[in-house]
């Protein structure tokens, strides 16, 4: 055994097993290095002549070693500090989320208040095409037979007509109106359902459009006498 040897293989390994034990972890680095001076060691024990061991590279490596390691506990520490301020900011903006803007309700409510006038309007325009005038005329078509089922009464040419007129071409949506007018129980609640469904949809009250909704709408009194 070449003690002098072993002597100083065991103080490495002393400071090496001391410094891992301060951080409480050993990296793949310092592994490495205590392997190495355990085969010195054991090689100082069972050979009798091996040269005197130079311990300065060795220094410099565990020299190396504590630098990275107080980088590491500094940057964990600013990487800590960081999510702090992160969590704080987000817990901010989330209660910012969850309160009311009275600005943004203030400007919501003008274009409510805008699309209620202009509805108001249109309605009022619709419901001229329900105010059939008085005279002999009228007094003829009142005087017609009632209609039962307004499904039946019209011509496939008149019925193709009015639907390319006043239902934009849409088939089904004129037989589910012509249903409806059959199921309603006056003329006013028919009138409702004109207005408030296909009379606006497909513009009625247009000039191009009101002899035509005027005519069907005299129809559909009928169903009413």
């Amino acid at each position: 055994m070449n003690l002098k040897n072993t002597s100083i293989i065991l103080k490495k390994i002393n400071r090496l097993y001391e410094l891992i034990s301060d951080i409480g972890e050993a990296s793949s680095t310092e592994n490495d290095l205590m392997k190495a001076y355990t085969l010195d060691l054991y090689e100082a024990v069972t050979m009798s002549e091996i040269g005197e061991l130079e311990d300065s590279d060795d220094n410099r490596i565990l020299e190396t070693v504590k630098k990275r390691k107080k980088q590491e506990k500094k940057i964990k520490k600013q990487i800590h500090k960081k999510e702090k301020e992160d969590a704080m900011v987000a817990e901010k903006e989330a209660v910012v989320e969850e309160s009311p803007d009275p600005v943004q309700e203030n400007i919501e409510e003008v274009p409510a208040e805008a699309t209620t006038e202009k509805s108001v309007e249109i309605d009022s325009e619709l419901l001229s095409l329900f105010e059939m005038p008085s005279g002999s005329e009228l007094s003829d078509k009142l005087s017609q037979a009632p209609i039962k089922d307004l499904t039946k009464v019209m011509g496939i040419n008149e019925k193709i007509f009015t639907i390319n007129e006043l239902f934009g071409g849409e088939k089904d949506e004129f037989e589910n109106v012509m249903l409806a007018m059959n199921k309603s129980g006056n003329f006013e609640e028919a009138k409702k359902i004109l207005i408030g469904s296909v009379a606006g949809k497909y513009e009625w009250a247009k000039d191009i459009n009101q002899k035509k909704a005027k005519k069907f709408i005299t129809l559909v009194q009928r169903r009413f006498k």
